[in-house]
């Protein structure tokens, strides 16, 4: 039982360490691919929005994986949330002080910088997506066979 216990808690973070490296590169690509596209259609005046809208994307996605690969110890839905959403709430202020510093930038093309980020985000969604679908890694834990359970 206790193998089982230590072997659970060393890869409850393993979905997301999957996520990660499934998702990382492919949807930088398609960012630096949106980044050439918006250059070419809006002019070089859009590049460092899209540039930013790509750092700024690929920042948020990858912390979050990274950060639940490496926090997430326990197979305790409590403390999953717990941990995630502590996370996402950190995210989300970082990405508010984003939107602060940023605000009145008049060297950023938002339209560029919001074009970028959903590229990358749809990018992300779907490998981070095929790359757990892939892993066949359990997200919950097998129910034991106990015949008296039910009884």
């Amino acid at each position: 039982m206790t193998d089982r216990t230590e072997n659970t808690a060393a890869t409850a973070g393993a979905p997301f360490a999957v996520m990660l490296r499934g998702a990382l590169v492919p949807a930088s690509v398609a960012g630096g691919l949106a980044v050439l596209a918006l250059a070419v259609a809006r002019g070089v005046g859009s590049v460092p929005g899209s540039l930013l809208g790509l750092a700024v994307s690929v920042g948020f996605y990858a912390s979050g994986m990274f950060l639940l690969s490496r926090l997430v110890r326990s197979a305790s839905p409590h403390a999953f949330l717990a941990v995630a959403m502590a996370v996402y709430f950190a995210q989300i202020l970082v990405l508010l002080v984003f939107f602060i510093v940023f605000r009145n930038a008049s060297w950023v093309d938002g339209t560029a910088l919001a074009v970028t980020a959903l590229v990358v985000t749809l990018a992300w969604q779907a490998f981070a997506y095929r790359a757990l679908r892939g892993a066949r890694l359990p997200v919950y834990d097998e129910p034991t066979d106990t015949p008296e359970q039910g009884r």
